[in-house]
């Protein structure tokens, strides 16, 4: 069985489960997002466990829901949790989370990694809105304008925006 080495010859599939091995995180997909310092960092995609989405909407409808984790807290435990495992090397460049529906799948449950790979290096050049194939055996299309959301939001913070630029200019057609 072939490794998938998305980032300088790490191993994704480590770094995911030392991300799901957090306790409110149900799943991970890490991809490579490019990097001017580096060449690339492992980029984190994490879908919160059915209980913190639960809270999060009843927080949203009551005032006396239990408290729902702040996400850059949380993306500090994640990014501390994979440091911790496997090593310095491993440093997140972002996590990007979200609930059910973040990570697109085939209907086999094969996560597409190219997709999430393609959003994060069209978000990093700019192009959020450039169209990302995905193929015909995709669980759920709206799982890629869910993630896209998702990459949007995060490159429109101060943190995402500053901390990502292309290696080289992309050529405009």
């Amino acid at each position: 069985m072939r490794k998938s080495t998305d980032t300088r010859g790490m191993a994704t599939g480590a770094i995911e489960q030392a991300i799901t091995s957090h306790p409110l995180v149900a799943e991970a997909s890490v991809v490579g997002i490019p990097d001017a310092l580096k060449g690339q960092l492992p980029f984190a995609f994490v879908t919160l466990s059915e209980e913190v989405v639960d809270a999060a909407a009843s927080a949203s409808a009551s005032a006396s829901a239990p408290a729902v984790p702040d996400p850059h807290q949380l993306a500090e435990e994640i990014g501390r949790r994979v440091r911790e495992q496997i090593g310095g090397i491993a440093a997140l460049g972002g996590v990007i989370q979200g609930g059910r529906g973040l990570i697109p799948k085939t209907r086999s449950g094969k996560t597409l990694r190219r997709v999430l790979r393609e959003l994060v290096e069209n978000a990093v050049h700019g192009d959020f809105d450039r169209p990302v194939p995905f193929p015909a055996t995709i669980e759920d299309p709206a799982a890629v304008d869910v993630a896209r959301r998702k990459v949007a939001e995060y490159f429109a913070t101060a943190k995402g925006a500053s901390a990502h630029r292309p290696i080289e200019a992309r050529a405009k057609l």
